[in-house]
Protein backbone atom coordinates (compact mmCIF):
# COMPACT_ATOMS: atom_id res chain seq x y z
CA UNK A 1 0.00 0.00 0.00
CA UNK A 2 1.34 3.45 -0.90
CA UNK A 3 1.87 5.81 2.00
CA UNK A 4 -0.45 8.80 2.14
CA UNK A 5 1.52 11.83 3.35
CA UNK A 6 -1.56 13.35 4.95
CA UNK A 7 -1.86 10.38 7.29
CA UNK A 8 1.84 9.57 7.63
CA UNK A 9 2.64 8.90 11.28
CA UNK A 10 6.12 9.67 12.61
CA UNK A 11 7.31 8.53 16.02
CA UNK A 12 7.10 12.06 17.44
CA UNK A 13 3.56 12.49 16.11
CA UNK A 14 2.63 9.44 18.16
CA UNK A 15 3.12 11.55 21.31
CA UNK A 16 0.29 13.88 20.32
CA UNK A 17 -2.36 11.27 19.51
CA UNK A 18 -3.74 11.14 23.07
CA UNK A 19 -4.29 14.90 22.78
CA UNK A 20 -5.86 14.40 19.37
CA UNK A 21 -8.18 12.02 21.19
CA UNK A 22 -9.10 14.79 23.64
CA UNK A 23 -9.77 17.22 20.78
CA UNK A 24 -11.76 14.57 18.90
CA UNK A 25 -13.91 13.99 21.98
CA UNK A 26 -14.91 17.64 22.26
CA UNK A 27 -15.40 17.86 18.50
CA UNK A 28 -17.94 15.02 18.72
CA UNK A 29 -20.17 15.74 21.76
CA UNK A 30 -22.18 12.57 21.20
CA UNK A 31 -19.17 10.62 22.50
CA UNK A 32 -19.22 12.45 25.85
CA UNK A 33 -22.16 10.39 27.09
CA UNK A 34 -20.09 7.23 26.59
CA UNK A 35 -17.21 8.75 28.57
CA UNK A 36 -19.25 9.95 31.57
CA UNK A 37 -19.50 6.57 33.35
CA UNK A 38 -15.79 5.67 32.85
CA UNK A 39 -14.83 9.08 34.29
CA UNK A 40 -16.90 8.44 37.44
CA UNK A 41 -15.38 4.97 37.91
CA UNK A 42 -11.87 6.29 37.27
CA UNK A 43 -12.34 8.98 39.92
CA UNK A 44 -12.88 6.29 42.57
CA UNK A 45 -10.11 4.02 41.27
CA UNK A 46 -7.57 6.82 40.90
CA UNK A 47 -8.27 8.19 44.38
CA UNK A 48 -7.71 4.75 45.89
CA UNK A 49 -4.42 4.17 44.05
CA UNK A 50 -3.02 7.58 45.02
CA UNK A 51 -3.95 7.00 48.66
CA UNK A 52 -2.42 3.53 48.67
CA UNK A 53 0.78 4.71 46.98
CA UNK A 54 1.32 7.57 49.40
CA UNK A 55 0.58 5.47 52.48
CA UNK A 56 2.51 2.31 51.60
CA UNK A 57 5.27 2.95 49.07
CA UNK A 58 6.98 6.12 50.31
CA UNK A 59 8.64 4.25 53.21
CA UNK A 60 9.68 1.44 50.88
CA UNK A 61 11.45 3.93 48.58
CA UNK A 62 13.37 5.37 51.54
CA UNK A 63 14.53 1.89 52.59
CA UNK A 64 15.99 1.19 49.13
CA UNK A 65 18.06 4.37 48.87
CA UNK A 66 21.69 4.06 50.02
CA UNK A 67 22.98 6.57 52.56
CA UNK A 68 26.42 7.78 53.60
CA UNK A 69 28.27 10.73 55.12
CA UNK A 70 30.24 11.90 52.06
CA UNK A 71 28.96 14.84 50.00
CA UNK A 72 28.40 12.68 46.94
CA UNK A 73 25.97 10.51 48.89
CA UNK A 74 23.67 13.54 49.18
CA UNK A 75 23.72 13.90 45.38
CA UNK A 76 23.12 10.17 44.89
CA UNK A 77 20.29 10.32 47.40
CA UNK A 78 18.34 12.86 45.36
CA UNK A 79 19.18 11.11 42.08
CA UNK A 80 17.79 7.86 43.48
CA UNK A 81 14.73 9.65 44.88
CA UNK A 82 13.92 11.09 41.45
CA UNK A 83 14.72 7.82 39.66
CA UNK A 84 12.72 5.57 41.98
CA UNK A 85 9.88 8.06 42.03
CA UNK A 86 9.75 8.08 38.21
CA UNK A 87 9.81 4.27 38.03
CA UNK A 88 7.04 3.86 40.60
CA UNK A 89 5.00 6.65 39.02
CA UNK A 90 5.08 4.90 35.63
CA UNK A 91 4.27 1.54 37.23
CA UNK A 92 1.38 3.00 39.25
CA UNK A 93 -0.10 4.63 36.15
CA UNK A 94 0.41 1.44 34.13
CA UNK A 95 -1.30 -0.54 36.89
CA UNK A 96 -4.07 2.06 36.97
CA UNK A 97 -4.47 1.63 33.22
CA UNK A 98 -4.47 -2.18 33.40
CA UNK A 99 -7.08 -2.26 36.16
CA UNK A 100 -9.07 0.58 34.63
CA UNK A 101 -9.12 -1.01 31.18
CA UNK A 102 -10.22 -4.31 32.68
CA UNK A 103 -13.12 -2.69 34.54
CA UNK A 104 -14.05 -0.31 31.73
CA UNK A 105 -13.48 -2.70 28.82
CA UNK A 106 -17.15 -2.74 27.65
CA UNK A 107 -17.30 1.08 27.63
CA UNK A 108 -13.88 1.43 25.98
CA UNK A 109 -14.83 -1.03 23.25
CA UNK A 110 -17.98 0.93 22.43
CA UNK A 111 -16.03 4.21 22.42
CA UNK A 112 -13.34 2.79 20.13
CA UNK A 113 -15.93 1.36 17.74
CA UNK A 114 -17.83 4.67 17.54
CA UNK A 115 -14.60 6.64 17.00
CA UNK A 116 -13.52 4.41 14.12
CA UNK A 117 -16.93 4.73 12.52
CA UNK A 118 -16.91 8.55 12.79
CA UNK A 119 -13.25 9.00 11.82
CA UNK A 120 -12.98 6.48 8.98
CA UNK A 121 -16.61 6.45 7.92
CA UNK A 122 -16.61 2.67 8.17
CA UNK A 123 -15.63 -0.19 10.42
CA UNK A 124 -15.81 -3.94 10.49
CA UNK A 125 -18.87 -5.34 8.80
CA UNK A 126 -21.49 -6.67 11.17
CA UNK A 127 -21.81 -10.44 11.34
CA UNK A 128 -24.77 -12.45 12.56
CA UNK A 129 -24.36 -13.67 16.12
CA UNK A 130 -22.93 -17.14 16.55
CA UNK A 131 -22.35 -18.80 19.91
CA UNK A 132 -19.32 -20.60 18.49
CA UNK A 133 -17.84 -17.34 17.21
CA UNK A 134 -18.55 -15.67 20.55
CA UNK A 135 -16.65 -18.28 22.56
CA UNK A 136 -13.93 -18.42 19.91
CA UNK A 137 -13.42 -14.65 20.19
CA UNK A 138 -13.39 -14.87 23.97
CA UNK A 139 -10.74 -17.63 23.98
CA UNK A 140 -8.61 -15.72 21.45
CA UNK A 141 -8.93 -12.54 23.50
CA UNK A 142 -7.80 -14.26 26.71
CA UNK A 143 -4.90 -15.94 24.89
CA UNK A 144 -3.79 -12.60 23.45
CA UNK A 145 -4.09 -10.89 26.83
CA UNK A 146 -2.14 -13.69 28.49
CA UNK A 147 0.54 -13.57 25.80
CA UNK A 148 0.95 -9.82 26.20
CA UNK A 149 1.12 -10.13 29.98
CA UNK A 150 3.73 -12.89 29.80
CA UNK A 151 5.74 -10.85 27.31
CA UNK A 152 5.65 -7.83 29.60
CA UNK A 153 6.53 -9.75 32.77
CA UNK A 154 9.25 -11.79 31.02
CA UNK A 155 10.90 -8.66 29.67
CA UNK A 156 10.54 -6.91 33.01
CA UNK A 157 12.34 -9.76 34.81
CA UNK A 158 15.16 -9.68 32.25
CA UNK A 159 15.54 -5.94 32.71
CA UNK A 160 16.15 -6.50 36.42
CA UNK A 161 19.57 -7.87 35.43
CA UNK A 162 20.70 -4.30 34.73
CA UNK A 163 20.74 -3.79 38.50
CA UNK A 164 23.66 -6.23 38.71
CA UNK A 165 25.89 -3.73 36.90
CA UNK A 166 27.88 -1.71 39.46
CA UNK A 167 27.14 1.99 39.77
CA UNK A 168 25.27 2.95 36.61
CA UNK A 169 23.24 -0.26 36.36
CA UNK A 170 20.32 1.10 38.40
CA UNK A 171 20.20 4.26 36.28
CA UNK A 172 20.17 2.22 33.05
CA UNK A 173 17.45 -0.01 34.51
CA UNK A 174 15.34 3.01 35.45
CA UNK A 175 15.51 4.49 31.95
CA UNK A 176 14.94 1.22 30.08
CA UNK A 177 12.08 -0.01 32.26
CA UNK A 178 10.33 3.36 31.90
CA UNK A 179 10.55 3.19 28.09
CA UNK A 180 9.50 -0.46 28.20
CA UNK A 181 6.42 0.37 30.30
CA UNK A 182 5.47 3.23 27.97
CA UNK A 183 5.56 0.81 25.02
CA UNK A 184 3.15 -1.57 26.74
CA UNK A 185 1.00 1.32 27.94
CA UNK A 186 0.33 2.17 24.29
CA UNK A 187 -0.29 -1.49 23.46
CA UNK A 188 -2.92 -1.59 26.21
CA UNK A 189 -4.92 1.17 24.51
CA UNK A 190 -4.34 -0.01 20.94
CA UNK A 191 -5.56 -3.46 21.89
CA UNK A 192 -9.16 -2.28 21.47
CA UNK A 193 -9.04 -1.65 17.71
CA UNK A 194 -6.66 -4.59 17.23
CA UNK A 195 -8.98 -6.93 19.11
CA UNK A 196 -12.02 -5.63 17.28
CA UNK A 197 -10.31 -6.55 14.01
CA UNK A 198 -9.75 -10.03 15.53
CA UNK A 199 -5.98 -10.00 15.27
CA UNK A 200 -4.09 -12.94 16.69
CA UNK A 201 -1.41 -12.33 19.30
CA UNK A 202 1.30 -13.00 16.71
CA UNK A 203 -0.09 -10.29 14.44
CA UNK A 204 -0.50 -7.87 17.35
CA UNK A 205 3.11 -8.46 18.37
CA UNK A 206 4.31 -7.95 14.81
CA UNK A 207 2.31 -4.75 14.47
CA UNK A 208 3.54 -3.43 17.84
CA UNK A 209 7.24 -4.03 17.23
CA UNK A 210 7.14 -2.73 13.65
CA UNK A 211 5.79 0.54 15.08
CA UNK A 212 7.83 0.43 18.29
CA UNK A 213 8.87 4.07 18.45
CA UNK A 214 5.36 5.30 17.65
CA UNK A 215 4.13 3.11 20.51
CA UNK A 216 6.73 4.51 22.92
CA UNK A 217 5.93 8.13 22.07
CA UNK A 218 2.18 7.48 22.31
CA UNK A 219 2.77 5.87 25.70
CA UNK A 220 4.73 8.96 26.80
CA UNK A 221 1.88 11.23 25.70
CA UNK A 222 -0.61 9.02 27.55
CA UNK A 223 1.51 9.07 30.72
CA UNK A 224 1.55 12.88 30.60
CA UNK A 225 -2.25 12.94 30.40
CA UNK A 226 -2.44 10.57 33.35
CA UNK A 227 -0.60 13.00 35.64
CA UNK A 228 -2.64 16.11 34.78
CA UNK A 229 -5.13 16.70 37.63
CA UNK A 230 -8.81 16.26 36.71
CA UNK A 231 -7.99 15.50 33.07
CA UNK A 232 -6.49 12.21 34.26
CA UNK A 233 -9.97 11.09 35.29
CA UNK A 234 -10.91 10.98 31.60
CA UNK A 235 -7.43 9.88 30.47
CA UNK A 236 -8.28 6.21 29.79
CA UNK A 237 -11.25 6.80 27.42
CA UNK A 238 -9.41 9.75 25.85
CA UNK A 239 -6.35 7.55 25.20
CA UNK A 240 -8.62 4.85 23.77
CA UNK A 241 -9.93 7.47 21.35
CA UNK A 242 -6.38 8.57 20.51
CA UNK A 243 -5.24 4.98 20.04
CA UNK A 244 -8.15 4.29 17.68
CA UNK A 245 -7.24 7.37 15.63
CA UNK A 246 -3.62 6.20 15.57
CA UNK A 247 -4.58 2.70 14.44
CA UNK A 248 -6.74 4.11 11.63
CA UNK A 249 -3.94 6.41 10.44
CA UNK A 250 -1.32 3.66 10.60
CA UNK A 251 -3.62 1.45 8.55
CA UNK A 252 -4.22 4.21 6.00
CA UNK A 253 -0.53 5.10 5.72
CA UNK A 254 0.63 1.54 5.03
CA UNK A 255 2.38 1.09 8.37
CA UNK A 256 0.31 -2.03 9.07
CA UNK A 257 1.33 -5.46 7.72
CA UNK A 258 -0.67 -6.38 4.61
CA UNK A 259 -2.57 -9.14 6.39
CA UNK A 260 -4.02 -6.61 8.82
CA UNK A 261 -5.41 -4.19 6.25
CA UNK A 262 -8.57 -5.94 5.11
CA UNK A 263 -11.18 -7.88 7.02
CA UNK A 264 -10.96 -10.77 4.57
CA UNK A 265 -7.19 -11.01 5.05
CA UNK A 266 -7.57 -11.08 8.81
CA UNK A 267 -10.07 -13.90 8.59
CA UNK A 268 -7.74 -15.81 6.28
CA UNK A 269 -4.93 -15.48 8.84
CA UNK A 270 -7.21 -16.94 11.48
Amino acid sequence: MRTNDSTKVSAIKGFFYPYKGLKFLFSNPRLISFVAIPVAINALLYSFLIWYTQSKISGWIESLIPTGDAWYWAILYYVFIILMGAIILVMVFYTFTLVGNFILAPFNEIISERVELIYSGSGLAEHSFSLGDFFGDMVRSYKAEGGRLLLYLGGFLLLLLFNLLPGIGTVIYGVVVTVYSLFFLCWEFLDYPMERWRLTFRLKRSFAFKNMFVFIFFGAGSACLLIIPFINLAAIPVCVIGATLLFCDLKKSGRVPALLVGEESVEEEM
